[in-house]
């Protein structure tokens, strides 16, 4: 078999040809102009197998090359740079290091290819989701002015949210400095104006259907039944269930367990991995409130974990990594939620 090792920018790609010996035939500079790449692979004969790593435009290379070779390898950048890095290199050229590892038959981390439709729904959700992070970054910068002005004792007790209507007639009625003023309208123009937007996409997401059967099962969780943006999320993200081995690789998948650090017999746990799927976790922690008013017995497990941790962040994250297993029960064996088994299983 032809091992083809990828590496691609975005005006040229550097193909290395290794035959099925492991011999190096030729390596190639080309540039990205599809007729171009597929004439380049085309001329050698037989099973082709081609690796590249994950980059902004691999989708484009894998529906091009996915019809031209019997394999594709998308290798994890970020872990692919880890084992070239412990080892000597051939000759410091990327496409080369690919296609010796891959011929060599090393474990490699893959990364997992969705198919198209997933790939363009996983973008318009999570384009969704910067509306509601830059939302709440901007409510947190108006707060900051308002709090470097007031104190919390002297403001209105008859809302809860400052930003509700009587909250932003408290806000404009504040006397501020005049550039700190400024600042603060043009903020809440934004934040109006993102709000505009994220009503658009909810509005165009609600009239999608995606994957029905798991979506079956899915509404069964408490939380999911109302709304699709979170659960598209959980769908769109996991897309296939089975290529997580148990609930635990989901789980780190999300980014739901701590790093932790051991030193002989001491194991201290930090902050929550930051290598992970940053929308899944956004979803999953969104859905642990209205997941608690379904589930009494998730309930009960998050204020057992709030008194335990003395703290409701953590008793939050827990929660949602119990939910987590839970929904991976579900779709992996197919049958609906069953009450607080997530907290039998936590």
């Amino acid at each position: 078999m032809v091992t083809i090792g990828h590496d691609a920018h975005l005006k040229t790609s550097t193909m290395t040809i290794l035959d099925s010996n492991g011999k190096k035939l030729m390596r190639r500079k080309i540039d990205n102009d599809p007729d171009k790449l597929l004439t380049f692979v085309r001329q050698f004969p037989g099973e082709k197998q081609l690796a590249i790593e994950t980059c902004y435009n691999w989708p484009l290379f894998h529906e091009l090359f996915k019809n031209e070779v019997n394999q594709f390898h998308l290798l994890h950048a970020k872990k692919l740079r880890s084992v070239i890095d412990s080892q000597a290199k051939h000759d410091g050229n990327d496409s080369d290091e690919i296609a010796y590892l891959i011929h060599s038959g090393r474990p490699l981390v893959h990364s997992h290819i969705a198919n198209l439709d997933t790939r363009c729904f996983r973008r318009l959700l999570r384009i969704r989701v910067s509306f509601s992070l830059d939302i709440t970054r901007i409510k947190n910068q108006v707060h900051a002015i308002i709090n470097a002005y007031t104190f919390y004792s002297q403001r209105p007790q008859n809302f809860k949210d400052i930003f509700c209507k009587r909250g932003l007639k408290y806000i404009k009625s504040l006397t501020l400095p005049e550039q700190e003023r400024f600042i603060v309208d043009k903020l809440l123009d934004k934040k109006n104006e993102l709000e505009r937007r994220r009503d658009e996409f909810d509005e165009y997401i609600e009239h999608i259907d995606f994957h029905s059967d798991d979506l079956k099962w899915l509404q069964t969780v408490p939380g999911m039944k109302y709304g699709k943006l979170l659960k598209y999320i959980i769908l769109s993200e996991v897309d296939n269930v089975n290529r997580f081995r148990h609930s635990r690789a989901l789980v780190a998948y999300a980014g739901l367990i701590p790093k932790e650090h051991s030193s002989g017999d001491k194991n201290h746990k930090g902050h929550l991995r930051t290598e992970c799927n940053q929308f899944l976790r956004w979803a999953l922690l969104q859905a642990v409130l209205p997941a608690m008013i379904k589930d009494k017995g998730l309930r009960q497990y998050y204020q057992n974990m709030k008194k335990r941790k003395n703290n409701s962040s953590s008793a939050r994250i827990a929660t949602a990594r119990t939910l987590l297993e839970a929904i991976y029960c579900v779709l992996k064996e197919r049958r609906p939620y069953r009450m607080a088994q997530a907290v039998n299983r936590g």
